[in-house]
């Protein structure tokens, strides 16, 4: 068995040396388990008595010299049965705390005006709250960046707007007139019945989403940089940029 398996299940390095050494010595003395093992002495009964406490070892006294033994390996599977078992009530007693943390968190969230987010990461999260907040018939209001960017993020968008389409919220996008061939590949009316794409002239790293009380502006750079206001006022505002742009801009 390879050591980066039973340090999967939860044992550490140490632990697991120790163990696959029990495995091959069988019955044995503390000395024989430091040599065979390489674990620092200082540690060897700290880290016995651990695998005592997971079930996977034993100890006795024979002639007044203590000896360690392992517990045969099916007692792997127990263990993780034990593992199982403690992360089903750990899930089930989140669950019932979930309502209550989401009270915290939702109140946290409105003192919160603005945050600066990096990479690519935080832009999926970012993202998964947008369309667990927006409801049918909602309106998420898209000033997109000019700026060519990866495929990785073009499927990631991409996938977005696909969940936006499954919850019927609706879509105003506005691109720069240059953007018209892969927008009507990625982004066409006829494929996404709720989104209305317009083109304007401009060119930017940005990229710019409001919806109810956020504006997400995301800066396309070496690595993505993504600032997220909580704010009606803020919101509103750009809302208003939003629509002077929409008037002008072409079909």
């Amino acid at each position: 068995m390879k050591l980066n398996i039973l340090e999967e299940i939860g044992l550490t390095k140490s632990e697991s040396k120790v163990y696959m050494s029990l495995l091959e010595l069988g019955d044995t003395k503390r000395a024989e388990i430091i040599n065979k093992s390489q674990v620092a002495s200082s540690k060897i009964y700290e880290i016995l008595n651990k695998l005592i406490l997971k079930g996977l070892a034993t100890t006795y006294i024979k002639n007044k010299i203590k000896y360690f033994k392992p517990v045969n390996p099916n007692q792997l599977i127990t263990y993780l049965d034990e593992k199982k078992e403690k992360i089903n009530q750990i899930e089930t007693e989140t669950k019932k705390a979930l309502p209550e943390l989401l009270k915290l968190y939702t109140s946290s969230e409105q003192k919160k005006e603005v945050e600066l987010l990096i990479g690519f990461k935080s832009l999926q999260e970012v993202f998964r709250e947008q369309v667990e907040e927006l409801k049918e018939n909602d309106t998420c209001y898209i000033l997109a960046e000019t700026h060519e960017i990866n495929n990785t993020t073009n499927l990631f968008f991409s996938q977005i707007h696909l969940q936006r389409e499954a919850k019927k919220i609706k879509s105003k996008m506005l691109y720069n007139i240059s953007q018209k061939k892969i927008v009507n590949k990625f982004f066409s009316s006829k494929k996404y019945p709720l989104t209305q794409t317009k083109y304007i002239e401009h060119e930017s790293s940005i990229a710019i989403n409001v919806y109810n009380n956020k504006t997400i502006i995301i800066i396309f750079g070496i690595e993505i940089s993504i600032i997220k206001i909580t704010s009606q006022e803020a919101a509103n505002s750009f809302l208003e940029y939003f629509k002077v742009f929409w008037k002008t801009a072409k079909i």
